[in-house]
């Protein structure tokens, strides 16, 4: 069973695959510019669009379950300012091989 961030991540809708495909841009552009780490605040930092916000998080969650993202053990500051995030650490990642197409 799906839970919420499976269905936000594979929402079929065109302005949900638009959404998506920029924050994977973004994501492979983040880890290009830190030697394969990723962390949202650089994904934010990297997207040459609006999206929607909860579309970031489910974007990173879909692929850390799929092993595309992997844990490094390190935290930063959420980067954030305009969330109740802004206070919570968030996990740095690695990618691990490039964003499959379909994702």
């Amino acid at each position: 069973m799906a839970d919420e961030l499976d269905v936000v991540a594979i929402d079929w809708r065109p302005s949900a695959r638009d959404d998506r495909a920029a924050i994977h841009d973004a994501i492979e552009r983040a880890a290009a510019a830190n030697d394969g780490h990723v962390h949202i605040a650089d994904v934010r930092q990297h997207l040459d669009r609006d999206v929607d916000p909860h579309r970031i998080g489910a974007a990173i969650c879909a692929l850390v379950r799929s092993g595309v993202l992997v844990g490094t053990g390190q935290y930063r500051d959420n980067g954030n300012h305009r969330s109740r995030n802004r206070t919570r650490p968030a996990e740095v990642r690695y990618l691990t091989q490039p964003i499959p197409e379909a994702t």
